[in-house]
C-alpha cells in the first residue's frame, strides 16, 4: 500500500485547545488469492478473497510535548472484476479492470499510553468499495502467468471513526478514517490448460 495525498490516503489533522492530533495511513499490504474465469479472448472475470493490514501512525502535539504512536486496522475482502485484456505483443499484455469489493471488518480497535487513549469504532461489520486496476502481464505456456499492476481500493463511506483522548488535559477529538488505499501489485497465475469446447452427442435415429 501506498500512502498519497493525491489519493486521499495521506495524515488528516485537527488542532484543538491548542493541541495538535493527527493520523496518518502508512503502508500496509494486502495478500490473498484470485481465480480467474475467461469467456472470450479479451474477456473475463476475477473473483477471491483478501487478506488487508492497515497501518497508522497517531502524533500529538502541544507546547511542550510531542509524540507519536501507531495502530493497525485489520479488515478482509472478497473482490470481483470484470477485466479487458490488450494484447502488446505475442506474450505481454495490458489489463485493464473495475469492479465491487465487500469488505469485512471483525473487530473494533483500541490503543493507549501514559499520555493518550485512542479508540477506534468501525462503521460497520460489513462494507461495500469500489475497485479498478491496470496492469501488465507475461504469459508463458507452461509457466504461468506473471503480472504486475496496481489497483485502487474506494469506499462508499468512512471504515473507523477514530476517538483520540490525551489524557494530560483530558482533551477529546474524533477523525474519520476513509480506509482507500493505492497499492502496486506482484500477481501470479497458475497454468491451467484451456477448456475444450464439449462436443454434442448425435442421436442415433430410430430405425
Amino acid at each position: 500500500m501506498i500512502a498519497s495525498s493525491f489519493f486521499n490516503t495521506a495524515k488528516r489533522s485537527l488542532t484543538q485547545n491548542d493541541i495538535a492530533f493527527s493520523v496518518g495511513q502508512q503502508s500496509g499490504y494486502c495478500a490473498g488469492m484470485m481465480i480467474r474465469r475467461g469467456f472470450t479472448k479479451k474477456y473475463s472475470m476475477e473473483f477471491g478473497i483478501n487478506y488487508v493490514k492497515r497501518n497508522y501512525q497517531l502524533e500529538i502535539q502541544d507546547a511542550a510535548f510531542t509524540d507519536k504512536s501507531t495502530f493497525t486496522i485489520i479488515g478482509y475482502e472478497i473482490p470481483v472484476m470484470g477485466m479487458i485484456f490488450l494484447r502488446l505483443s505475442e506474450k505481454i499484455f495490458m489489463t485493464t479492470g473495475f469492479g465491487w469489493s465487500f469488505d469485512m471488518y471483525p473487530t473494533n480497535v483500541a490503543t493507549l499510553d501514559d499520555y493518550f487513549k485512542q479508540y477506534s469504532q468501525r462503521h460497520s461489520l460489513f462494507q461495500n468499495a469500489v475497485l479498478a486496476n491496470l496492469a501488465y502481464e507475461f504469459r508463458t505456456k507452461k509457466s504461468g502467468i506473471f503480472n504486475i499492476g496496481a489497483s485502487y481500493h474506494l469506499p462508499f463511506t468512512y471504515i473507523f471513526i477514530s476517538e483520540i483522548k490525551y489524557l494530560p488535559t483530558n482533551d477529546i477529538t474524533q477523525m474519520k478514517q476513509p480506509g482507500n488505499y493505492l497499492t502496486i501489485d506482484f500477481r501470479y497465475f497458475f497454468h491451467e490448460d484451456p477448456m475444450k469446447p464439449k462436443k454434442e452427442k448425435k442421436k442415433k435415429e430410430r430405425q
